[in-house]
């Protein structure tokens, strides 16, 4: 039967992963947030690499997961009647996700869920209500999960679940803007932002550690079946 991707991202990754935005990114686009985590995860796989035997066993009839995004722009027309977009996509997709993207008079965007588009997986088209005007722009995320040819363990994926998470942590303590010294006026407090950094580094080294450890007792007890 094969071990998902999702399962490995959402049972066992976002566990050791905090991070609200995400967690409100798959509630509200969940395709997207699949979409986006499979970047941690593929980074993820080769990371398990104890003992060196593992890497066959993971990648043999491995299928990595398939998403697309597409963008409509309401018209004119779409304002008299309902609109069938034809996305010329060559499979149908598991997961859809909607989005209304608004621009704001202050110049942000705002983006939110928009449930009311349908979504044909047979012929890959989806369905658009009359519009109330012209020019409003949608985005929508689809996802295909991917899987492992074997029923993976607990352990396997527990590992496999810290793999991702310490490549998230990686990204995300290290990342350009988030260690940049900030400029601070006469009101400004360095304490909170010194806190989250120091926080999330702390985090990966914590990780790491427990990645490590739980690796070094997985090529153990491996051997130790092996060699009873």
């Amino acid at each position: 039967m094969g071990t998902s991707v999702s399962e490995i991202i959402a049972n066992f990754a976002m566990v050791e992963i905090d991070d609200e935005r995400l967690n409100e990114l798959a509630q509200v686009n969940p395709a997207l947030f699949y979409r986006r985590m499979t970047l941690y995860f593929d980074a993820a796989i080769p990371i398990f690499n104890r003992p060196p035997e593992i890497k066959e066993y993971l990648y043999t009839g491995f299928t990595k997961p398939d998403f697309a995004d597409y963008t409509w722009v309401s018209t004119e027309e779409s304002t008299q009647q309902e609109t069938v977009i034809n996305t010329g996509f060559s499979t149908g997709y598991e997961l859809f996700s909607c989005s209304k993207v608004i621009a704001n008079p202050n110049g942000t965007v705002s983006v939110t869920p928009y449930a009311s588009a349908v979504y044909n997986a047979d012929d890959s088209t989806i369905t658009f209500p009359q519009q109330a005007q012209a020019g409003i722009t949608y985005t929508m995320d689809f996802y295909n999960d991917g899987s492992f040819a074997n029923d993976l363990t607990q352990t396997q994926k527990r590992i496999l679940g810290l793999c991702v998470a310490m490549v998230w942590y990686e990204r995300f303590a290290t990342t350009w803007l988030n260690m940049q010294p900030k400029e601070k006026d006469s009101s400004s407090n360095a304490g909170p932002e010194h806190s989250h950094i120091t926080a999330n580094t702390g985090r990966l080294r914590e990780i790491r550690t427990l990645l490590s450890s739980e690796l070094n007792k997985y090529e153990q007890d491996c051997a130790y079946m092996t060699n009873r």
